[in-house]
């Protein structure tokens, strides 16, 4: 995954109404050199691409862990086209990938799928929930292992996780701690050798990003070809 430049990956392909799904990621992989995606187990054990726990039809609640995936692709508004994780890894030939982990339950199945598909070198595997991100160091060491900072608390946990891989970090905090320190923040975590993965919650990624790229090996992106004109190929 190492290159010249800060790599390029569509967070959930790219953000919007058919985010999480195959047309999406393949229309970032069009400027991006990979896809970040999200990971859920469904009732009958099929991992798809889908970032919150369920999803609102006609009035009512579905959540993912009580639909199999075949209820999944009937009752969802864009069900169709919400992938397994298996349709992403075989047909996005050469990407790479982060795989946000949602559900401890999910973490073995999703490694299995990573190595029998041959992704495994290929992928970061993250989330930002710790006990998941432990899950994942157990399972697989030498794994790359990603942990999401979403808050101050998230920080505690920085030293505690041991081999990680790389740490994601959100651009909003700069909106909280400030320009400077957010600067020095990204240089003390590259000062211990891990790899700054730069995400987007709500600022504007063409004012931030160009301003940030010496300190990030990565960017997942709202709108990778947007964001692909900032970078010198």
């Amino acid at each position: 995954m190492d290159s010249e430049r800060p790599l390029i990956l569509g967070h959930r392909g790219v953000r919007g109404r058919l985010e999480n799904t195959l047309p999406s990621f393949e229309r970032a992989l069009k400027y991006a050199d990979g896809v970040e995606f999200d990971v859920r187990l469904t009732r009958d054990g099929k991992l798809v691409t889908h970032h919150d726990g369920g999803f609102y039809f006609n009035g009512a609640f579905y959540p993912l862990k009580n639909l199999t995936f075949v209820e999944l692709r009937r009752l969802h508004p864009i069900g169709r086209i919400i992938p397994r994780v298996e349709d992403v890894f075989t047909r996005l030939h050469g990407a790479v990938f982060n795989a946000d982990v949602k559900e401890v339950n999910a973490v073995e199945p999703l490694l299995r799928e990573a190595e029998r598909y041959g992704t495994l070198e290929r992928t970061v595997f993250s989330s930002e929930r710790p006990e998941i991100v432990e899950t994942v160091l157990k399972a697989c060491p030498d794994c790359r292992v990603g942990f999401s900072i979403v808050g101050h608390s998230s920080l505690m946990w920085v030293p505690r996780l041991k081999g990680i891989y790389s740490l994601h970090v959100p651009i909003d905090a700069v909106s909280y701690v400030g320009y400077g320190a957010f600067r020095s923040l990204l240089q003390a975590f590259r000062k211990r050798g891990l790899k700054i993965y730069l995400w987007n919650h709500g600022m504007d990624e063409l004012h931030w990003v160009p301003r940030l790229l010496p300190l990030v090996d990565a960017v997942i992106s709202d709108d990778p070809a947007r964001l692909r004109k900032v970078f010198t190929v």
